[in-house]
């Protein structure tokens, strides 16, 4: 099962779930808020070199849904660029900032735009525990270990402290399910 998180947000936080995912040796997929990137150009290094895999989650995380194409477009290859400048890869999968349907289809206009810019998987996700809507740490851990599943993809994100508070527990029960944390290439290969 691969853990994703929506990336962005306070940096003292930011290491501190690296040191959690690494205290379980656990590797994840990080969706790259661009604009946060941009501002902390270590971290793409800091990320990719802990063993995570970097992926296009727009550059300035707008609805994306209500864009219009050309700033989709946009969006999209800012970040796509910032991550080639940094890493010398575009990373393999594309999410849509905004999105709070990880099963649907994208529609059409998402499909184009991130296909326009060499992204030909728009990555959704089956289990939500709705982290970013700060419900804490138990509700997030019970949430995640209910619904997750051999294959599931989890949508988590930084910058929230129960998501934080509930990252081991999250993986002590993945490891007594007996599921393992990793990137989306790792889980799709």
């Amino acid at each position: 099962m691969a853990l994703t998180f929506h990336t962005d947000g306070d940096l003292t936080m930011a290491q501190q779930y690296l040191d959690v995912l690494a205290q379980h040796n656990a590797h994840v997929t990080c969706f790259i808020v661009g604009k946060w990137l941009d501002a902390n150009p270590t971290w793409a290094a800091k990320l990719t070199a802990a063993g995570h895999e970097l992926a296009n989650h727009t550059y300035n995380h707008l609805t994306f849904g209500q864009l219009p194409p050309a700033q989709m477009n946009d969006e999209v290859v800012q970040c796509r660029d910032l991550l080639v400048r940094l890493t010398g890869q575009p990373g393999k999968y594309f999410r849509p900032s905004g999105t709070d349907d990880g099963t649907s289809t994208p529609p059409a206009a998402v499909l184009q735009a991130s296909g326009a810019a060499g992204y030909a998987t728009v990555l959704g996700f089956d289990v939500d525990p709705l982290d970013y809507t700060d419900p804490g740490a138990a509700a997030v851990t019970q949430r995640t270990l209910a619904a997750v599943k051999a294959g599931s993809v989890v949508s988590l994100h930084f910058n929230h402290a129960g998501t934080l508070a509930a990252l081991p527990g999250i993986l002590d029960g993945l490891a007594q399910k007996n599921l393992t944390a990793v990137t989306t290439s790792e889980l799709l290969a």
